[in-house]
This record gives structure tokens, sequence and C-alpha cells, in this order.
């Protein structure tokens, strides 16, 4: 039943607090009584609650709490009351009647005041307090113990301000909990942060608010995401955060890239090994969890919106601007017991080099319904993308054709017209279960199934020019990965102010992968490697099955919300991956220090973690690394990762905030291309006079790398202006290097393409109808390969000297260290009328277009659009 905005379903309402953490913390968001002198009293004789104004009382309680309501009646049912000022100040109110206290009736006389400290004043004495859990999702819980006039007075006033730490997140713990009690570093993005900056891919949302984490922008006439630093080298060229879309693990990270903020609720982001406990394999470097909206409509807001924009994107590789478009619609109904969403965008770039024009299509669906003692949610999402061939302008001026090495190790044509370029579709479906059969157990099962149709593979992670070219056009990948999780998570109290949470699980998830590389010689100019390559092609691929299954448990102790100690450790077995199964133990310890005083929170922490990566997984496959070594990946070791982090934070009110880590971590069996020089002979008719030289790879673990390092973040915030900033030092070397290797890299060598420093700087101003946002990322200190000059010696080495040049060690000759990049991005947003705003964006705006990471890629240039947002 819902009425004034509030719901009341049995023991519904308290699931869905439990769903977001509500019951996990054993301390509710620190939403208290408020605090003294607070903004409402009860007459004790007529049980009246009356006005008693404070004018620092909006800064007590976060929103939505802080919301003003008014109410007078002089007998009014307590439930009445609820629902009047839930109706008053706009939020959804959920709850248990069963809870409410029996015939309480309310004399109210109220003119302003915070819905926080009404809603506790209301509830005096009860076990119900309230929780936020959405922008104007307020659900009220039950406590451990009830409060009474005695136990609020005696909790001090700056123990009750809500913070930012006391945000429920379900990301690194067993069923969601604050952020408070988290031992390790843990970021939250919102969807109202997405849409104030204009990001619309997950890697513009990772600049907004996560150190440690730095994505190079996406090439021309590519689609796959290329992370360069994840708290420094988790692997080669396929470093990636495990990522899940609302609990459904992604069968390959390196393929989620669209994002509809308006569609997002927030992302929650953890980086290094420590999350591998809970979340098992490919863990190694950190978890990303995407969180659609499921909160369906608030009685008389919007429940549609349209974005539309469009404009021209620089470039000095083509004859013209390339146009780009993107508009996006989505759809929102019912509420938060039961919700619907929807949501529909399409957008295209033009060719910023030769052939290169992209075009992307994003839906989703998601639904949520509540039971008497269930909740249940389904989330759909539909990726489609393609990115036309690529006519590698940058090198093509340097020389006409490059070879570089394809399925097998056979050389292939990196320049000119590949046959199709790169097309994409991914897919995901899934469902959570939550039952709560007592208000202590909650047990939760996750189903869903993720997978993608990849056409052209990537060959970033090579020793060659990657750039604008779209490498192996014509091989293709695809692979399902099916998944299935179940969690029971137990509260109990076990002393008093003393919260011991349990929690246990079990996963099961497999997955299929099937690749055609299409290989064989493309250079035209060699008649036998044309008949090879349509041998190659004419062989059928093979699907290749592998499973992983895992166990875990963890325990969790809260003390006198003060202390947060947590372990725990998780069993993994992986079979098809390698010829014989492979077994792992990952463990997790950590502990958090938290005070308040005087307004201020200050929050110590510190945790370690292992985590693991197969040789072979989904995401290794969409490159050349999975496709041209299947035997080879078959007699590697696996992937790992171990470390430490140390860290605080300091939040100063509302206004301010500090954040520092310190990581040390020791990946092993870091999995490399390792380069062997070839010469492909002439035959027939038309052979050229020289054999053209072509590298061919092998795959060969690396042996131990270290990535330590800090993170420094803050934020302040003052009326209307917003300010943010994240710093980042990396250092990633090579430790020590597996016997038998014969690779370039040796022991104190800088790893590649991890910058050492980098930088982010956000700014964003709203004020009546303006509202103005600005962002900067700078880059800087990083080694890669000069892949014009490893092209151009490819073509005109000749003999056993140029082999020689080329091969293992040394390629040390062709490392370089490009100049910094710096990347500037701002926009401005107007009302017009009603809720027709009018908006300019402006991407990349100092027009770098090279050299991210290395002088053979090519990206948008300064892109400039302007749009129109409405709501309906």
């Amino acid at each position: 039943m819902t009425r004034g905005g509030a719901r009341v379903r049995g023991r519904a309402p308290m699931l869905v607090g439990v769903l977001v953490g509500v019951l996990a913390t054993g301390r509710p968001a620190m939403l208290a009584a408020a605090p003294a002198g607070a903004a409402s009293r009860a007459d004790p004789r007529t049980d009246c609650l009356t006005q008693v104004v404070l004018p620092e009382r909006r800064t007590v309680w976060g929103p939505p709490l802080d919301r003003p309501v008014s109410l007078r009646a002089p007998d009014m049912a307590l439930r009445e009351a609820l629902e009047g000022v839930a109706r008053q100040a706009g939020v959804s109110l959920t709850y248990s009647a069963e809870l409410l206290p029996e015939g309480r009736r309310r004399c109210v006389a109220l003119d302003r005041v915070p819905l926080g400290a009404v809603l506790e004043a209301l509830l005096g004495g009860s076990t119900l307090h309230p929780v936020v859990v959405g922008a104007a999702e307020v659900v009220l819980a039950p406590a451990r113990a009830a409060r009474t006039p005695a136990t609020v007075a005696a909790v001090p006033a700056y123990a009750r301000r809500v913070s930012a730490l006391d945000r429920v997140v379900v990301t690194g713990t067993p069923d969601g909990g604050a952020q408070r009690g988290s031992p390790f570093a843990l970021e939250v993005i919102t969807g109202e942060q997405l849409a104030r900056h204009q990001a619309n891919s997950l890697a513009e949302a990772l600049e907004l608010a996560v150190p440690g984490m730095w994505s190079w922008t996406t090439a021309a006439g590519t689609v796959l995401a290329r992370y360069g630093s994840i708290r420094g080298a988790s692997s080669f060229a396929v470093s990636a955060p495990k990522i899940y879309l609302d609990g459904v693990e992604v069968a390959n990270p390196l393929l989620v890239t669209q994002l509809d903020p308006s569609r997002v609720e927030r992302v929650e982001v953890i980086r290094g090994p420590q999350g591998a406990a809970l979340y098992g394999a490919d863990a190694i470097s950190g978890v990303v969890q995407i969180l659609t909206r499921h909160d369906g409509a608030a009685p008389g807001t919007p429940r549609a919106q349209l974005v539309s924009a469009a404009g021209v994107a620089a470039t000095a590789y083509a004859p013209r601007d390339a146009f780009v478009q993107d508009h996006a619609l989505s759809f929102r109904a019912g509420n938060s017991a039961r919700g619907l969403g929807v949501g529909l965008s399409l957008g295209s770039t033009g060719a910023v080099v030769p052939g290169a024009a992209e075009r992307r299509a994003l839906g989703d669906l998601s639904v949520r319904q509540t039971f008497a003692r269930t909740v249940v949610t389904g989330t759909a999402r539909l990726s489609l993308q393609a990115a036309g061939a690529s006519t590698g302008p940058v090198l093509a001026a340097a020389l006409p054709v490059v070879t570089t090495a394809g399925a097998g190790g056979v050389g292939r044509a990196l320049l000119g017209d590949s046959a199709t370029g790169q097309q994409l579709a991914q897919y995901t479906v899934g469902a959570t279960a939550a039952f709560m059969p007592t208000l202590r157990w909650t047990h939760t099962l996750i189903a869903g199934v993720d997978g993608y149709a990849l056409k052209g593979l990537s060959g970033a992670a090579l020793a060659a020019p990657v750039g604008s070219a779209s490498l192996l056009g014509e091989g293709e990948g695809s692979a399902d990965r099916l998944s299935v999780r179940y969690r029971a998570v137990g509260r109990y109290d076990v002393a008093p102010a003393t919260l011991l949470t349990v929690s246990m699980g079990a996963e099961q998830a497999a997955a299929s992968e099937l690749y055609a590389a299409g290989g064989g010689v493309v250079d035209t100019r060699v008649p036998d490697t044309r008949a090879a390559a349509a041998a190659a092609a004419a062989v059928p691929p093979r699907p290749v099955w592998s499973a992983n299954r895992g166990v875990w448990a963890q325990a969790a102790l809260a003390v006198g919300e003060q202390w947060y100690l947590s372990a725990g450790a998780r069993a993994e077995r992986t079979t098809g991956a390698t010829p014989t199964p492979q077994q792992a133990l990952v463990p997790m310890v950590g502990v958090a220090w938290v005070r308040e005083r005087a307004g201020a929170l200050l929050k110590l922490r510190g945790a370690y973690g292992t985590g693991i990566r197969p040789a072979r997984t989904p995401m290794r496959g969409s490159s050349w690394l999975g496709v041209a070594s299947t035997a080879g990946l078959a007699a590697l070791e696996p992937e790992t990762q171990r470390g430490v982090e140390f860290g605080g934070d300091l939040l100063l009110g509302e206004g301010a905030s500090l954040h520092v880590t310190r990581f040390q971590q020791r990946a092993d069996g870091l999995i490399q291309p390792v380069a062997t020089v070839s010469a492909v002979a002439g035959a027939g008719p038309g052979a050229p006079v020289r054999s053209p030289r072509v590298l061919s790879f092998a795959l060969q673990n690396v042996g131990a790398i270290d990535n330590q390092g800090w993170e420094l973040q803050g934020s302040a915030r003052r009326g209307a202006l917003s300010l943010s900033g994240m710093l980042t030092l990396v250092d990633s070397r090579v430790a020590q290097t597996t016997r038998g290797y014969r690779g370039d890299l040796r022991p104190g060598d800088r790893m590649l393409d991890v910058p050492a420093r980098t930088l982010s700087l956000a700014a964003a101003w709203h004020r009546g109808r303006w509202a103005l946002h600005s962002g900067v990322t700078h880059a800087a200190d990083w080694v890669t390969y000069d892949r014009s000059a490893i092209a151009v010696a490819l073509e005109r080495g000749e003999g056993d000297e140029g082999a020689r040049a080329m091969a293992g060690g040394q390629l040390r000759g062709f490392w370089a260290r490009p100049p910094s990049v710096t990347r500037w991005r701002a926009g401005a947003t107007v009302r017009l009328a009603g809720a027709l705003h009018l908006q300019l964006n402006g991407e990349n705006l100092l027009n770098i277009q090279r050299g991210l990471p290395d002088d053979g890629t090519v990206v948008a240039g300064r892109t400039l659009t302007l749009g129109v947002r409405t709501q309906f």
C-alpha cells in the first residue's frame, strides 16, 4: 500500500534496507536522534511535537533528511504523521507496520523542521531509525536496541552527523554495509555526478573520483578499453578490474565502455587485490560494480528524460572534421517497492582518421518487485558498437606496408584498409533474489549470463604499431559466461555495542569461448602467403570451455562504532583453462579505526589481500594474446598479485575531505608477448626482391613485478561551488625474471605504458538556472615502444643483422618516453524554461590527438557539442 510516499508491506521494507546494507552495519547510517538543542521536541504533557529553531540544523542532516517539512495536527496517528512528513519532503518512506509502536498518536506542530529530526522524534522509544538508501528514498530499519530519551541524550552531538563514510555500499561487503567500516579504499561515483559532468563512458566516470586507476583514451578504430595502470601493472595490455553489472559478472571487462548517466544509480570501485576474497578469480587488480536505477519514480517527479546533442570533433588526420552525435531516452515508473526502468542511447563519431567512423547503441532494462519477505531485482543490457577500419595515417606517412605477427605467429599487414574494422555486440541478463526469514539472517541468490561477439581483435600488447590501425581485422572472438552466486549473512550481538557479522557463500561460473583467427599472411605482394591465409581461415573454430568454482567465508566485528575488524578467505578451483585443474586460496584481513570529534571524522585503515587470474580468460581472448597462442596459454602459470594498503580519511563537517593511501603490491607471473623476427620468403611472379621482416610472438611468464605508490584525494564544497582533485604516484618495476625468459625486460626496469604520475582536477558550480563544470586529467613519465621506429625497422631491415636488432632484448633500443599528456574538458548548462535545458560541452579542448600512450595512437581532437535536455 502506498500513501503519501510511505509504503507498508509487512517485513518487506526491512528487506529493502538489508539489500543495501542497512542491517549489516548494526549502525544504520549514523542517523541517530537529533543533536542537542535539535529541531523538535515532545511536550511531556500532551506528547505534542513542538518547534525549536536552530540556524545550523541543515548542516546536521544529510540529504534527503535535511529537507524541511511543516505539519500541524492536534491529534494524529503515528502512521498518518509519517505519511504526512514523507509527502511534504517528497521522499519515499519504507517501513514495517509491525515495528511501529502500537496505538501511538501524536500532536504535531512543526514549521520547516529537517525531516531527519522529525522522524527521530516521531520514532523515539521504538527500534526504528531512518536510513538513506537513495537520492529520495528512506528506510525505517530496526536497530539492535530501542532508543529511549536517556540513551538519546547520551549520544554526543558530533556523533550524529552524517558523513560520506556512512554511505551504504555493496562492493567489498558480503551483503551491503556502511563505507565507514571498510578496511580498504573504496570510491563511490553517483549517477548525479556522472550527469553533472556529462560522463558517457566508464573511463570518464573513473577519472572523476578514482585515484590509482588510469585508462588511456580509446583510439580511433577500436571499441576496447585500454587500462594503463590500476595501481601499477597487473598484466600486459589486458589489465582491467573485474566488472559487475547489477551483481552479474561481465565476461570481458575491456568491452564495458558505454554508460548512460540517467540510468546509473552509482559506480563503486575497489583497487588492488583485497576484493578477491569475495569476488574470486580475475579480481587481481580491483572490482568495479555498476548499479543501475531500480527506484521507480517518486510521486510528482518526472518519469522520462530526453538528452540530445551534436557537434564536431577536430582532426588533423582526415580531410574534414568528424561529426559527433549522442542521443539518450530514459523512462522510470513505479516506486522503490515495485519499479521499472528503461533506457536507450544512440551515438556516432565520424572518421577521425580515414575509414575509422564509429557507431554505438546501448539499451537497458531494470525491474524490482518487493514481496512479503523477498526482494527480486532484474537487469538486462545490450551494447552494440562498430568502428570502421583505419588506414593508419601516422605510420603510412613513413612506409607503405608494415607487417606484424598474426595468428600462430604468421605475419600480416598492419597498414592499409583492414577488411572489417571492429564490431561488438555485448549483452548482460541477470536477476537477484534476497530472502530474509528472520531479522538475523539474509540469503541472497544472484544468477546471470554475460556474453559478447567481437569481430576484429586487438593487438594492443604487441611491440608493433597499434595506433589507429584496426589489427587482426579478420579475427573473430565470442564468449558467454554463466554465473550463479549464493551468499548467507548473519548478524549477532556478541556484547554491548559489539556486532559480529558472519557470511559464507559459494559460486559457480562456466565460460565458453570461440575464436576464429582468420590468420595467415596478408602481405599481398607474396602469393604463397595468400594461400596460407585462406588455408588458416578454412579451419573451423572449436569452443573452449572453462569453469570456476569458489567457496568463501568472512567475519566482520564492529566494536563501539570505533573499531572494525574483518577477515576472510576464498578457495578457488579453475578447470578447462589449463590441462590440469588449478587451485588457489585467497585470503583478506583488514582493520579500520574511526574517531569523531567536534564535527570532524578521522578514519585509519589497513588491509592485506591476494588475487589470481588464470592464464586463459575471455578478456585475454579478445586480443591476439588469446588467439595466437592457445597452446602456449595452457602451459603458463596464472598471474597473481598480493599486497597491503594503509590509509587515512579526514572529513571536516560536510564541506571538505582528504584521503591518503599507501599501497605496496607484488604481481607474479605476468604474461608478456615476447618478440622474435622471421622472414617471409617470396615466391612466384611479382615476389619482392628481398624478404619482408615480420614480428612473431611467444607468450611467457615474466617474473615478479613490484607495484608501490601513493594515492591522494581531496574535495571541498562551499555554497554552489564544489572542487575535487586526485594525485597518484606509482612505481611499477620488474623485481625479477623467470628462468628462460627471453623478452626485453630486466630487473629494475619500469613496466611499459604505466604512467608514474597521474593527476585529475574537477570543479562544478550550480546556481539558479546555470550550471558549469570543468575537469583536467594529466599523465606524465611512462615508457612505451616507439612503434613507428619498429615499423620502419621491420620494413627496411635486411639480413641477420636486421633480425638480431628486433629480437628479444634488442627491443630495448626501441623504448621511448613520450611527453606528458593533459586533457581538458568543460561544459555549461542553462535552464531555458520549465524542465528544458540547453547544454554546451567540450572534450579534449587542448586538441591532443597523439601520444596516448604511443606515437602510433590517434584519438579524436577537440570536440564541441551542443544539445538539449528535458524531463516529462
